[in-house]
């Protein structure tokens, strides 16, 4: 979503993005002011009762009873201001229903390939503001705008609740500094920032790529201390963060657990790459990537099939043609100044 608060920015628009207190920090460093709302991510976990099963049972107890204590928060936000748009993740129901309580205009931004179950899950999560006191934004939600930055043939096979979709071009993040590394191939490896704690896929990577004559750059998270991982092969690097958009251009593969971000960020540099989904949304994004030739998939990789997964991505051309088909069509999606505009424009008529 930052490059819509940039693209607001640039038109002079005052910013406020609600979040918890865990994110906090890192919204105001994109010089946004930060409104409060909601639970920290480990509180919500924390909510969970043990042994939480489904998705569905996630979508009352964890994002919905989520959605009712950031809406009255947001609400408490919105009698002291009133925007005038509103925009929200998918899994964010609670500011919608406030904009709704308001009458205010509100769009959902999109971060991937659709979830298989999100029509069910998007009731069961509706149900649960309504039970919460608040209205229930799924009508009003699923008709509304929905920018999405996923490439139209990387959506996959699963239906769509949104019925106004507009695509937005997808970026890899915000350049910054990296760490000094040499001029050999580079492998970007990464777990992400939630599913990030098995070392044991990690020393898997990293030694299945010490079979190759290129550089690693693996990095663990900025929770998660890189010498959980150990002794490293000569050839490897560790970092908690690197801003991904400073390293792909240098990239010649990726590497990851297939997190929305990382995947689209290596499509838009054309990067093949090697998928090992930990849980969350990457096994739905590994599944709609797979059928795009653009990449390989492992469910318990070993430092053998990781070597042989990567031979094939290095020695096959055609994951690398596939991933830069899908890097045009990222491409030709207009980006969020073009997006934005049309949004300010409809909504102040």
């Amino acid at each position: 979503m930052v490059p819509l608060i940039r693209a607001a920015q640039r038109r002079g628009a005052e910013v406020v993005v609600s979040t918890g207190a865990d994110l906090g920090p890192v919204a105001e460093r994109l010089g946004v002011r930060v409104h409060q709302s909601g639970l920290t991510l480990a509180e919500s976990y924390a909510r969970l009762p043990p042994g939480t099963p489904a998705p569905l049972f996630a979508a009352e107890h964890f994002f919905g009873a989520g959605a009712v204590d950031r809406g009255r928060d947001v609400l408490a936000l919105f009698d002291q201001w009133r925007p005038d748009l509103v925009v929200h993740d998918t899994l964010e129901a609670g500011s919608a229903a406030a904009a709704e309580v308001h009458g205010i205009p509100h769009v959902t931004h999109g971060y991937g390939p659709t979830v298989p179950g999100t029509p069910e899950f998007a009731r069961v999560l509706g149900a649960a503001v309504a039970a919460g006191g608040l209205p229930d934004p799924m009508p009003a939600l699923l008709a509304a705008p929905y920018l999405d930055p996923c490439p139209p043939t990387l959506r996959g096979p699963e239906p769509m609740p949104w019925t106004d979709l507009r695509p937005i071009r997808a970026t890899a993040g915000e350049e910054g500094p990296v760490p000094e590394l040499p001029a050999s191939d580079l492998v970007y490896v990464t777990l992400g920032t939630v599913t990030n704690r098995n070392v044991e896929v990690f020393r898997a990577v990293l030694d299945g790529l010490a079979r190759f004559p290129v550089t690693v750059l693996v990095t663990t998270g900025p929770d998660v201390d890189p010498a959980m991982l150990g002794p490293l092969p000569p050839n490897a690097v560790a970092a908690r963060f690197v801003p991904q958009a400073a390293v792909l251009p240098r990239c010649s593969l990726v590497v990851s657990h297939a997190g929305a971000g990382t995947m689209l960020g290596a499509l838009c540099h054309g990067l093949p790459q090697l998928c090992l989904p930990q849980g969350t949304d990457q096994p739905a994004n590994t599944a709609a990537l797979l059928p795009t030739g653009a990449g390989l998939a492992l469910e318990s990789p070993t430092a053998d099939s990781v070597a042989e997964a990567v031979g094939r991505l290095w020695d096959e051309p055609g994951f690398r043609a596939a991933a830069e088909r899908l890097q045009a069509e990222i491409l030709a999606a207009p980006e969020a100044d073009a997006v934005l505009a049309d949004l300010v424009g409809a909504y102040s008529r």
